[in-house]
């Protein structure tokens, strides 16, 4: 099945596939599926995102950068997903709030900040330990988010 791509701001409906908890989806070791923290301010995507992963993992969601702060310090998620154009606190000031309260949460920038040397910036600002632009494709997000559980995948 090829990759489809997520576009940047979600337009349409995309089906996930691959059912079942791989061994490793939990780097805490025990039985437990990983919890995943999606913080998306389109309703559709977030929609996406959360059907797409929560065939893996326990998925919580936010809409706005408050709400996920909130939200990591009630579930202590092992993945945050985080758009970074936010209403409200913008994801990377969310990011940087979620890193000094809860520690070394691995985080995904997922966002339409795509521009030359936005990646550079927004790694830099220490928000994240991971960036990837909208849009990009369901395989990609997936596998990324598996790469930051198993400890790798910082950029």
């Amino acid at each position: 099945m090829t990759a489809q791509p997520l576009p940047a701001r979600a337009g349409g409906m995309f089906s996930a596939h691959e059912q079942g908890c791989p061994n490793d989806c939990n780097p805490k070791g025990d039985n437990r599926m990983a919890t995943i923290l999606v913080v998306e301010d389109n309703p559709d995507l977030l929609t996406i995102l959360r059907d797409l992963l929560s065939m893996e993992h326990r998925v919580e969601t936010a809409r706005r950068g408050e709400e996920a702060v909130e939200r990591a310090r009630e579930v202590e998620p092992d993945v945050v997903i985080m758009d970074l154009q936010l209403p409200s606190m913008s994801g990377i000031e969310a990011g940087l709030w979620i890193k000094q309260e809860l520690g070394d949460i691995p985080i995904l920038a997922l966002t339409a900040m795509a521009q030359s040397g936005d990646a550079d910036m927004v790694l830099r600002s220490g928000c994240c330990d991971a960036y990837m632009a909208k849009p990009a494709s369901l395989a990609d997000i997936r596998r990324k988010v598996q790469e930051l559980l198993n400890g790798h995948g910082t950029e």
